[in-house]
């Protein structure tokens, strides 16, 4: 009895099993509940495969002579770490982090459950399982594992983001993801070098010196690791504010410019009601030639024989006109069909940004086609019996140039170095308005499709 290899009973096993498995595996998948690798019902199953083998493991271990082998903790760490990589599904530097985290935790457990049980009950410690360690273990689990989650946890484990969102955040975090897990393994080999050095790990576990060491340096762990989960959501977040401000001064000099152009048609329209005078003196002379050459410098310059309403909507219909224009001067043959009311859901600047984006895109890829140029245009707006509205909008037009896209989907800018910018703001648009869009390229045609929603019901 002195070592209390033997000295407890099967459901006492059974229970110290238990109790160090399940809040563990509960914690990891409850974390990572956005990360999930499958179903609900499928992780559930993973879920009661891994207790069931913990639940067999471990008594056969503890009723094997090898109990105070490393060797089986080390096949229990394996288990772990498989049930992580199976179950969760997310940056590999993350869940190797997760889980050394939760080790170490579940470690520091043990040991305090056990220094505690040789402070209050000597003599029962000695039993090594009895069920007096599995009350204060689980005493520990109910004060430790939330505090493990809402330091750390709760806040690395974001919901899952589109690997397709073009804002470099998420993979400057996933580099840093690639070096910050050697943090807590580094803890980790702390940790089993002191609780495998000197005695056994019996009386390791009951030397209050040595449990208040092991106690101190975990409470700095957790102060390490939650400095790290708030350094790479800072990081995140200013990245993210960085590009989303680039893309709105980008956006906004877009915006700027169609309203300059705008102002230029208005000021020519009006001029030109100030030339009627002129128009009657040609009149009333019947000077003809004068009067010909006075209609062609017009139609030249301000493109009167293109279409000024293309829709009802002030801002598309501007756009519409200005890029007929932009058309009509490169032999681009422009088809609109556009059904847009004066007033809609979507914000004007937004309408600007989206239709100009994606006609400016249009444009620039028809100018490097040999021969026949064409853009189609569809746009219509629709409104349910409940009031929900939407408006879509598809674009087609040939190219020459095979557009180069990423292995993230994320399309290249052919102006510049990097990621497309429309694209990636026509994305931003059709998020802000709970939308959706596509951009797909076959046999020299290239189609953005997008929808936005405005639901009331």
């Amino acid at each position: 009895m002195a070592d209390g290899v033997y000295e407890f009973k099967l459901w006492e096993v059974v229970a110290h099993a238990f109790i160090n498995s399940f809040p563990y595996f509960a914690l990891a998948i409850y974390s990572f509940r956005g990360h999930w690798r499958f179903s609900k019902k499928v992780t559930l199953t993973v879920f009661t495969i891994a207790m069931i083998v913990q639940l067999i493991l471990v008594p056969m271990n503890l009723y094997s002579k090898q109990a105070d082998t490393p060797l089986f903790d080390i096949f229990i760490a394996v288990v772990h770490v498989a049930f992580f990589f199976i179950v969760i599904k997310d940056h590999i530097g993350k869940i190797i982090f997760a889980c050394l985290v939760i080790t170490n935790l579940g470690t520091l457990v043990l040991i305090c459950s056990k220094c505690l049980e040789g402070i209050f009950f000597p003599e029962l410690a000695m039993l090594k399982y009895h069920y007096t360690y599995l009350l204060l273990t689980a005493l520990m689990v109910i004060i430790m594992v939330p505090i493990m989650y809402f330091f750390i946890l709760k806040d690395m484990s974001e919901p899952a983001v589109d690997p397709s969102e073009r804002y470099s955040d998420k993979q400057v975090s996933s580099y840093m993801w690639h070096y910050l897990w050697l943090i807590p393994a580094i803890f980790f080999l702390i940790w089993v070098y002191l609780s495998f050095s000197g005695e056994s790990r019996l009386e390791n576990r009951m030397d209050p010196i040595r449990t208040l060491i092991l106690l101190l340096i975990d409470a700095g762990s957790i102060l390490i690791y939650r400095i790290i989960i708030n350094m790479v959501k800072l990081y995140e977040k200013n990245t993210a504010l960085l590009a989303e401000n680039h893309d709105l001064s980008i956006q906004r000099l877009q915006y700027d410019s169609l309203n300059e152009r705008l102002e230029n048609m208005r000021r020519t329209r009006h001029d030109l009601r100030h030339h009627t005078t002129l128009l009657k003196q040609i009149r009333d002379n019947k000077d003809f030639d004068a009067l010909d050459d006075l209609i062609n410098e017009y139609t030249e310059k301000n493109l009167l024989n293109q279409p000024l309403i293309c829709c009802e909507n002030e801002t598309v219909n501007v756009i519409l006109a200005l890029y007929s224009e932009t058309a009509h001067n490169n032999n681009i043959s422009l088809s609109i069909k556009a059904n847009i009311p004066k007033e809609i859901f979507v914000d004007q600047k937004d309408l600007s940004v989206l239709f100009g984006n994606i006609l400016e895109n249009a444009t620039d890829a028809c100018k490097e086609v040999e021969g026949e140029r064409f853009i189609n245009l569809n746009a219509a707006y629709s409104e349910t019996a409940n009031g929900n509205e939407s408006l879509t909008l598809i674009v087609k037009n040939n190219y020459s140039t095979e557009p180069s896209v990423s292995e993230s989907g994320i399309f290249h800018s052919t102006k510049h170095a990097g990621d497309g910018i429309g694209i990636s703001s026509v994305k931003n648009i059709t998020e802000k308005y709970n939308g959706a869009s596509t951009f797909t390229h076959s046999e020299g045609t290239f189609t953005v499709s997008v929808i936005l929603y405005n639901a009331k019901g």
